[in-house]
């Protein structure tokens, strides 16, 4: 009996997104979103962009009214996402030429598929609101997910986006 609860808890919690988040924070999803490349610390290419894509989604599905996504304009944002200063700098000048209301940035820290012989998806993101045109952090948070084995890495990802993004967006 002991082992039968053990491993029902050990499923339970393997499938378990873990998420560190601002509370009480819910945003109109009225006006404009902007969404700049997520800042990719990972050995995986293109891990930000791919989670910046998701957020756009998400932020549809949650009812956000427009979605801008910053426009790649040359080959840096492919090479670099959005982790060098120049990048950064590029990316602070065109928020401030929006009339938005809120823009999304965040990190990718984790964005694999496992070793192993299941090779399960692995997915780790930060994710940060600020408000427009104050620039005032109105949400921070954090959240990692390891799917099963005959999970995606963008369905992983996907999950934890979501989660992330589920209590902010009205």
């Amino acid at each position: 009996m002991r082992v039968l609860i053990a491993v029902m808890l050990v499923i339970a919690v393997a499938g378990c997104t873990h998420v560190r988040s601002s509370k009480g924070v819910n945003l109109s999803g009225e006006g404009t979103w902007l969404v700049l490349p997520l800042v990719n610390r990972t050995a995986t290419p293109q891990a930000g962009l791919r989670a910046s894509a998701i957020v756009e989604a998400v932020l549809y599905r949650r009812g956000a009214e427009r979605v801008e996504v910053y426009p790649e304009t040359d080959s840096d944002g492919v090479l670099f996402e959005a982790s060098s200063s120049a990048s950064r700098n590029k990316m602070a000048q065109w928020v401030n030429t929006q009339n938005a209301n809120y823009v999304v940035s965040g990190v990718v820290h984790e964005w694999r598929y496992k070793t192993g012989v299941d090779g399960e998806p692995a997915v780790g993101v930060m994710l940060e609101i600020r408000e427009l045109p104050s620039g005032k952090i109105v949400y921070s948070g954090t959240a990692s997910r390891a799917g099963w084995a005959r999970d995606s890495l963008s369905e992983t990802g996907q999950k934890v986006i979501d989660k992330l993004l589920k209590p902010v967006v009205d």
